[in-house]
């Protein structure tokens, strides 16, 4: 039940367009430091080269160091899953993860 809700509850916030900004044609690269699936989501950590970011996309199989490339879709503050009992500060909402 809590997964359903966190998967409504993103699916909400994406239709509805809730977003501190939206992006353009922005792609994020770099490796992964952590990874969890939570409601339908992978939600990973990625290095980049000068800063970390959190994404989330539908859920892939992705591990610990794998090389990703996402594009920006929209972000968002202070996102909380509850199937994953987890707050984001920052959380990029992505529409694909794509292994480099």
């Amino acid at each position: 039940m809590i997964a359903k809700l966190c998967k409504l509850a993103a699916a909400a916030t994406l239709g509805l367009g809730i977003s501190n900004a939206w992006a353009a044609d922005i792609v994020h690269q770099g490796t992964v430091l952590q990874t969890m699936n939570g409601g339908g989501y992978t939600y990973i950590q990625i290095q980049e080269s000068d800063k970390t970011i959190w994404a989330a996309g539908p859920q892939v199989d992705i591990k610990k160091g794998d090389k990703v490339v996402v594009q920006e879709q929209m972000w968002m503050n202070d996102f909380t899953c509850k199937t994953l009992d987890h707050t984001f500060e920052e959380l990029l909402f992505v529409g694909r993860i794509d292994k480099k």
